[in-house]
């Protein structure tokens, strides 16, 4: 697809949009000081305030070298984000690829680096699909009770631990306050206009009830979900094309989610809070785009809840802040598959199902104010059941694995230094401890060999500087080392290898970045590079089969423009060009090993996100998103043959989104996605994507 001439005409005004920004005749609010405040200033920071992170630290026991970005609620609800992965994807070095449409697991490629290397973190607890082979996550949830979204990309060892290899995505829910606030939302959508579908097949509903009383907040309420217009696209342009003798199934999603957020501030210097969270959901799948793919009966049905506690205290005259708190995550997904019509028999059942015990305990002591130490210990565990059974081709074929629990304990330090104004310099390590269980067979006899129980130590460090000069420019870099075990998933599910012991991953990132303001701060541009090498990468095989790989890397540049508004117009927006992006991998010939390199899958090059935002007196308000995602490689399965790889056209997303104040309880909005109908939107293995979607929808705030 050549890129439109309209794209070429909005890319150059969007990096030009900001030179008009310095005639704006209205005050225009200029961009947060993050200058380096106390933990006593920094604890009244506001997540719902927009925020532009700088070279200066913002909060106390934070990285102010890494590189991150962030999305608040403010600017979800400016562009009617329909799910919390439709917020993600205006961050710049985000791809977002998925298993389906709305509702669906979604792929979270961070520099691209996959989701099994991002930890997704859902008020400072691990969330992940606990069945999907590349640790696909679930970003299919209501984006009303998000405070704050943020991205810290390169490996994140020190203060978030193992699975931050390529970055951390932290999801923080919002508190209450203030008094009784009761908020509902509902909207309905045609998933695909193009697809000559004009009834409404999508359904979004949201309530909340927040506030505050005296020493007791609390926050909580639910959304539900559901659609019935997913279903594979019937041709790909020099791909597929009219393979289908009749129309594909309209496969359905259904999910229903409860949340609940409180906390007790039982005096001036001690908080008590309490978070629950639960899911449930149902999602009917199709098994590939290849002729007679539609399966019309398999589905997943996945649950998990949630339980958090802990306080929050500072002690000496808040030199120390001292946090506690533990966590219960039980999940658990099945994979049906009954026998279709004609066959004798059905190909697959399978359940996996864990329980995640974790407790944290972190300390931030500030003993003069050119200093702070960060230090604490991580406890977890995680228990697994898995339970396949395939009756494939009149095979039964059983795997039932109850392994020995998954246990780490961490102990970490950083440091962070502030010698002189604005610049900042720090230094950290953590010590992973971990202890797995290893059940293999013999090679030669298929016999089961003696379980081993596995210790791994790896130590993991990080080195930062940040530094802001007079005339407001900014120099920020970071190196890191990160490592991660094999996870319980990757030794007992049906893609377990069994034959032969997968090594930990490691993971080596450095990125730097200039930052520059304008006009008075006004305007904000920062360019980046990045460079990201890990090894042992854990993958899957032709056969299906997780195995280390031998290497994996990434270059790239990336280029951001924020401005704040100015007569109501604000824009951000981002460029990531990724100039080298390589697998390696050992093979075998003629009883020889080689190192041999392997393009990487569904990683665009070029990436490109921008959105323009205009209020009009707190009322009206009107988004513009385009979004550009360049060409890239990927496998299609079982047509013609299984598998081949494919070079996929690059395609351009414009959304267009509208609301408006009808009165001080009352909004109504609506939003255009996709309004270009690009059929390349989503192609692969995934679900063919809506062509043009409307949504229409009703808020209330009272």
């Amino acid at each position: 697809m050549k890129t439109p001439s309209i794209f070429r005409f909005l890319f150059l005004f969007i990096f030009l949009f900001p030179a008009f920004t310095v005639f704006a005749e209205e005050p225009v609010e200029t961009f947060p000081e993050t200058s380096q405040e106390t933990p006593k200033k920094a604890a009244k920071s506001d997540d719902n305030k927009i925020v532009v992170k700088g070279t200066r630290r913002k909060k106390a026991s934070s990285d102010g070298t890494a590189a991150q970005n962030s999305v608040n609620a403010k600017e979800i609800e400016e562009k009617q984000s329909i799910t919390t992965g439709d917020a993600v994807k205006e961050m710049p070095g985000v791809y977002v690829n998925g298993d389906g449409r709305t509702g669906q697991s979604q792929f979270l490629f961070v520099r691209g680096f996959r989701s099994a290397d991002v930890l997704v973190l859902i008020d400072g607890v691990e969330m992940r699909n606990p069945l999907s082979p590349n640790g696909a996550a679930d970003l299919s949830m209501s984006p009303e009770n998000i405070a704050k979204i943020e991205l810290l990309k390169g490996p994140q060892p020190v203060l978030y631990g193992s699975g931050a290899l390529a970055g951390v995505l932290d999801i923080r829910t919002k508190k209450g306050k203030g008094k009784p606030k009761f908020t509902a939302s509902a909207s309905t959508a045609v998933l695909d206009m193009s697809s000559v579908r004009y009834i409404p097949d999508t359904t979004n509903v949201s309530a909340n009830v927040s506030g505050s009383e005296k020493r007791f907040y609390y926050s909580g309420g639910g959304s539900f979900f559901y659609t019935k217009g997913i279903s594979m696209a019937d041709s790909y342009k020099d791909v597929k094309e009219n393979l289908y003798t009749k129309t594909p199934e309209d496969d359905s999603v259904i999910k229903g989610s409860l949340y609940f957020r409180g906390g007790v501030d039982i005096n001036e210097n001690n908080t008590w809070e309490v978070i629950l969270h639960g899911n449930i959901s149902k999602a009917d799948i199709d098994d590939g785009p290849g002729l007679g793919m539609d399966d019309p009966n398999r589905f997943l049905r996945n649950e998990s809840l949630l339980f958090k506690t802990g306080t929050d205290s500072n002690l000496f005259n808040k030199i120390w802040n001292l946090k506690f708190d533990v966590s219960l995550l039980l999940s658990s997904l099945r994979d049906n598959d009954p026998a279709d019509k004609g066959k004798m028999a059905g190909d697959l059942k399978s359940r996996y199902s864990s329980l995640t015990f974790a407790l944290n305990w972190k300390n931030s002591i500030v003993p003069v104010e050119w200093y702070e130490l960060v230090t604490g210990l991580d406890f977890g565990t995680e228990w697994g059941t898995a339970d396949y059974e395939d009756y494939s081709a009149g095979r039964y074929f059983n795997m039932d694995f109850v392994p020995n629990p998954d246990i780490n304990f961490d102990a970490y330090l950083f440091n962070i230094f502030k010698p002189v104004d604005k610049l900042e310099l720090n230094i950290g390590g953590r010590l992973q401890n971990n202890f797995y269980q290893l059940s293999l067979l013999d090679k030669d006899t298929d016999t089961a060999l003696p379980d081993e129980t596995k210790k791994n130590f790896e130590p993991t460090f990080s080195v930062g500087a940040a530094y802001e000069t007079p005339i407001e420019m900014g120099f920020k870099a970071r190196f890191a080392r990160g490592a991660k075990t094999p996870t319980l998933f990757q030794r007992f599910s049906r893609y377990a290898n069994l034959y032969q012991e997968l090594k930990p991953e490691t993971a080596y990132g450095f990125d730097g970045a200039i930052q520059q303001y304008f006009a008075d701060r006004k305007i904000l541009l920062e360019a980046g590079y990045f460079y990201e090498q890990k090894h042992n990468h854990i993958d899957l095989d032709k056969k299906g089969i997780y195995s280390n790989r031998y290497r994996i890397e990434n270059h790239g540049l990336e280029i951001s423009l924020y401005t704040k508004p100015f007569w109501g117009l604000s824009l951000r927006s981002s460029y990531t060009w990724i100039f080298k992006m390589q697998e390696y991998k050992v093979v075998e010939y003629k009883g020889e090993k080689y190192k041999a390199k392997t393009p990487t899958l569904r990683r665009p090059q070029h990436s490109f996100n921008a959105i323009l935002n205009y209020n009009y007196e707190k009322k009206l308000n009107i988004s513009i998103e385009l979004d550009y995602v360049g060409k890239r490689r990927d496998e299609v399965y079982n047509y013609p043959k299984t598998p081949y790889i494919v070079t996929v056209d690059d395609f351009l997303i414009l959304n267009f989104a509208i609301s408006y104040k009808v009165h001080d309880y009352v909004t109504i909005f609506a939003k255009i996605e996709n309004m270009l109908d690009n059929d390349d939107y989503a192609y692969s293995v995934e679900y063919g994507t809506a062509g043009i979607t409307p949504w229409i929808g009703l808020k209330l705030n009272i």
